[in-house]
């Protein structure tokens, strides 16, 4: 059982790195290790089951204040723009 938490939660981190890759590659290592361990923190299970059964949160607020968190604690990236697209009605 503690070789599969294991395998779990390193597989929720390089979920994390993966998804947040563009914020965290414009911070130092040092750095991006730190925001990568309170990424992991702040939305593990049980920070979930404490969000919501220990405050009573319903599912949105919980969601919101995850959300809020960790957009306080990434850098903003520029966003790229979308690909140009033809339009097949011309």
């Amino acid at each position: 059982m503690a070789v599969r938490i294991e395998r779990t939660r390193a597989a929720m981190v390089a979920r994390l790195e993966l998804e947040y890759a563009p914020e965290l590659s414009t911070l130092s290592e040092p750095e991006r290790c730190r925001r990568l361990v309170t990424l992991d923190i702040l939305t593990d299970f049980e920070s979930w089951g404490r969000l919501r059964e220990g405050h009573g949160l319903s599912i949105e607020a919980a969601r919101d204040v995850w959300m809020s968190a960790v957009e306080r604690m990434l850098p903003a990236v520029p966003l790229r723009p979308e690909p140009a697209t033809l339009d097949a009605s011309v």
